[in-house]
């Protein structure tokens, strides 16, 4: 009966901790193989990139990060695919909020200037 308490905590370890995270990286890795070209992703760095080349022998990837800019990365910097427009190819002629600006020369009506002495003690 003293290792009841242990056997649980071992168990809850188990179901709350080890198993989620043995999905995720059998997810992970299963994305990484299954890689096309065409395909949009987001490596591990951050970058955002179309799939150009898959390398069958070796594990190797060729990613377009930029026109013309190609890069070589291995499968697992792949953290997953993408599939909505990174931020800079959404149409810029979207709303946007106005600016304001404020001057400092300028109060509006009713407020007051109040002055206060950090220095002095009550």
């Amino acid at each position: 009966m003293e290792f009841l308490p242990f056997i649980v905590i071992i168990v809850l370890f188990y179901f709350l901790l080890i198993r989620p995270q043995q999905k995720r990286a059998k997810q992970a890795r299963e994305l990484q193989l299954n890689l096309q070209p065409g395909d949009r992703v987001m490596l591990t760095a951050g970058f955002f990139g179309t799939v150009t080349e898959v390398e069958e022998t070796t594990t190797n990837i060729k990613v377009e990060i930029a026109d013309g800019v190609v890069i070589q990365v291995v499968r697992q910097a792949v953290a997953q695919k993408v599939t909505e427009a990174p931020a800079e190819e959404i149409d810029e002629n979207a709303a946007e909020e106005p600016e304001v600006e404020a001057k400092a020369d300028e109060t509006p009506e009713g407020a007051e200037n109040v002055i206060v002495d950090l220095d002095k003690k009550d």
